[in-house]
């Protein structure tokens, strides 16, 4: 058998040209042209001069060995099997010899969004047609699939069972299987809104009686004010107010009695949470005059506070003009000796790192003694002299030996702290990628077959934003170091350096050649 490709405006159509032998079978012939069969692709017959065409229209659609290509999920497996045994059936129906059907999987078309195929009938009249072993032929796709694993697989399981224990294979049987594989998950979902209806109608009766119910929700608030010491106050309260008030409502008697016994009673004390529950001009003013009164007392002592000078005493070291506290862990020069005998014995234990000269140049400013007693902050000086011999030393080996200044090299030549220049053979390094021209956006061809269309479910790069591309317009295919691009049946056809060219048919690229897939340019470079 000989089957070529042919694009005709948009349609794409797999072409069979009959032999000088070959006889047709005139009754399948005239079924397939003048019946739209389910399951199996639209026929035409041509003539041209002595040779004679059948033509298949599989436009949009690529063939079941591409779309079995990496990973196959439950969909895509349910989809091609139920498409070839709706088909076996389909020809029984219409009185077609299902030997005719070419169970090949590169003549299998199927939709990359539904996920349903076409079958090629070829009404070809010949003595090496054999008996279709329908249960070989999808037992074999089974053990050759490679199935994703990131989705239960129990349907796998299921498959394979039956193929392995049914004596005779029945297209009815496996039907009815594949029916309830694929439709597991149907009888849940119908009896899910059932199940929602029944509670909303009760709930739409009750919530006409809750919405009075919500109106005396202002008591139940009360309810948590006796549970506090100060309603002892308001029980006693309460009594003669009513009796005054009889004419009102019970839920305006809270308000009006509340002002008048806390200004009397709680004066003195007024918490934020019974100014809450209790709100009128009189708790407000009286709540800000107790919160004035706290800041008051909190201010006064925090004035005295700042009062105690000791505290350089506690630094360590004395202020020239003053008596030196005992505590002092050393001494300056100008004061009495026997006020530096106690912390002498603490001296030496103190001065073992600072002897190189750190006291000698203190010595020398002792005439500055007059303004260091208007300032001062002069003493803090010298602690920075303990840190610097202790912090310096141990970082300046540890910096030389490391060389956080120098340029790390890259490359095998150089020498160390010299800038690394990129050889020939890093910049050359193959890095195959399409640049979209739309965006200058760089595509990086990652697998063996990178497919491009708007399904975003099968391609590797989705283009969602041009309608005139096919949903698998075309793939680019890498194999030993080169590079292909195939058209796999698209609506508007791809075109390499301005030339379209033919489906499904491998067309060498290089390093730099201008694809066009339908209206949107791409350019492919290697590095």
């Amino acid at each position: 058998m000989f089957f070529s490709f042919e694009n005709q405006g948009t349609h794409t159509y797999l072409v069979y040209t009959l032999a000088e032998d070959d006889m047709l079978d005139t009754m399948s012939l005239g079924m397939l042209t003048n019946n739209k069969i389910p399951g199996l692709a639209p026929t035409l017959f041509t003539q041209m001069d002595a040779t004679k065409y059948i033509k298949y229209d599989v436009s949009a659609k690529i063939s079941v060995k591409q779309f079995f290509t990496g990973q196959v999920n439950k969909k895509r497996l349910i989809g091609v099997f139920n498409g070839i045994v709706d088909a076996m059936l389909s020809a029984e129906d219409y009185m077609i010899d299902v030997n005719s059907i070419i169970l090949d999987l590169d003549y299998i078309f199927a939709d990359v969004s539904t996920c349903k195929t076409v079958l090629i009938c070829l009404p070809v009249i010949s003595d090496d047609l054999r008996t279709v072993d329908l249960g070989a032929f999808f037992k074999n796709i089974m053990f050759s699939t490679q199935f994703d694993q990131t989705e239960n697989c129990d349907h796998v399981a299921k498959i394979i069972n039956y193929l392995n224990s049914a004596p005779v294979f029945s297209l009815e049987d496996f039907k009815s299987l594949l029916d309830n594989i694929d439709g597991a998950a149907a009888p849940v979902q119908s009896q899910q809104p059932p199940i929602q209806k029944t509670p909303l109608q009760q709930q739409t009766q009750p919530a006409v009686q809750q919405q009075p119910v919500q109106k005396p929700a202002q008591q139940p608030v009360q309810q948590p004010i006796p549970a506090q010491p100060p309603v002892q106050q308001k029980s006693v309260t309460q009594p003669p107010v009513n009796k005054a008030n009889v004419n009102t409502s019970p839920v305006q008697q809270p308000p009006i009695q509340q002002p008048p016994v806390q200004s009397e009673t709680s004066g003195k004390k007024m918490s934020m949470f019974g100014l809450l529950m209790h709100y009128n001009k009189e708790n407000a003013e009286l709540y800000k005059q107790q919160k004035a009164a706290k800041k008051n007392a909190q201010t006064q002592p925090a004035a005295v506070a700042p009062q105690p000078k000791k505290m350089p005493a506690q630094t360590g070291f004395s202020i020239p003009g003053q008596a030196a506290p005992a505590n002092q862990g050393f001494a300056i020069p100008g004061q009495q000796a026997s006020i530096q005998q106690a912390p002498a014995q603490q001296a030496p234990a103190q001065q073992a790192p600072v002897k190189p000269a750190t006291q000698a140049p203190v010595q020398k400013a002792v005439p500055v003694q007059t303004p260091v007693k208007q300032n001062p902050v002069t003493p803090p000086v010298q602690a920075p002299v303990n840190p610097q011999p202790t912090y310096t030393p141990p970082q300046m080996p540890q910096g030389n030996a490391m060389n956080f200044g120098e340029t790390t090299v890259l490359g095998v030549g150089g020498g160390i702290g010299e800038t690394t220049v990129l050889g020939v053979s890093a910049a050359t390094q193959s890095r195959p990628h399409l640049i979209r021209s739309k965006n200058n956006e760089k595509i990086d061809l990652n697998k063996p077959v990178f497919r491009i269309g708007k399904e975003k479910s099968y391609v590797d790069y989705f283009i969602g934003d041009n309608s005139a591309i096919s949903r698998s317009h075309a793939n680019i295919i890498s194999r030993d170091g080169e590079y292909f691009v195939v058209d796999t049946n698209s609506t508007n056809h791809t075109y390499v350096n301005g030339q379209m060219i033919q489906s499904n048919v491998e067309t060498k690229i290089a390093h730099g050649t201008k694809i066009k897939l339908a209206n949107e340019d791409f350019e492919f470079n290697l590095y």
